[in-house]
């Protein structure tokens, strides 16, 4: 039996034009174009917009989580947006794999969130072949303006990624990060305790 498209992907797998199914990865891309572009560009009420947002990503979203347009998605449906979080201006989550962003997230204008990959080989990239990674927020974290998030990183609860990094490996809970490639800066690790004591 023939694997789906997004199950390739969601094994490590590589799908590229000539992938049996690859239409269904197209009709998925164009779906979330027309959804897309009536969150970001119809007049909406509050509670409008959070029922379009609601039906980009395929699940009643949080009515404390606020994404402020203009926002860019693949596929809408692999982003999984907790409780209270807030996603500002000119926002891109490249949702080729799956995007998990905990609760009471806060993420700056201008956050690239990617999960795609191509491979190193130019011959292998000509059919546009793409693989995928996931990309994990916990808890509490802050992501600030124009930082960029590569595909495969978990960023730990609490942490600070600061305006401009480029994230690409894991960042532990309770630190602050920043530069390119991100590095540890210093710890929060006495502010994220003060109320245990």
């Amino acid at each position: 039996m023939e694997r789906s498209v997004w199950e390739i992907l969601r094994t490590g797998g590589t799908v590229g034009r000539d992938t049996p199914g690859h239409d269904e990865y197209d009709r998925a891309l164009t779906e979330c174009i027309e959804k897309r572009r009536r969150y970001n560009t119809q007049p909406l009420s509050a509670e409008e917009r959070r029922a379009a947002l609601s039906d980009l990503l395929g699940y009643p979203v949080d009515e404390m989580t606020k994404v402020v347009p203009p926002f860019h998605c693949d596929q809408g449906f692999n982003i999984k947006l907790g409780k209270n979080v807030l996603i500002n201006y000119g926002c891109v989550l490249l949702d080729t794999g799956e995007i998990r962003i905990g609760d009471n997230v806060l993420i700056g204008p201008g956050v690239k969130i990617v999960t795609a990959k191509h491979s190193l080989n130019a011959d292998e990239r000509r059919d546009w072949s793409v693989s995928c990674s996931p990309v994990r927020m916990e808890e509490d974290v802050w992501v600030g303006a124009g930082a960029v998030i590569l595909p495969g990183v978990t960023i730990g609860a609490r942490s600070v990624i600061g305006a401009g990094s480029v994230v690409t490996k894991d960042v532990p809970p309770d630190v602050v990060v920043g530069g390119n490639p991100a590095k540890v800066i210093r710890s929060l690790y006495h502010f994220s305790h003060q109320k245990a004591h």
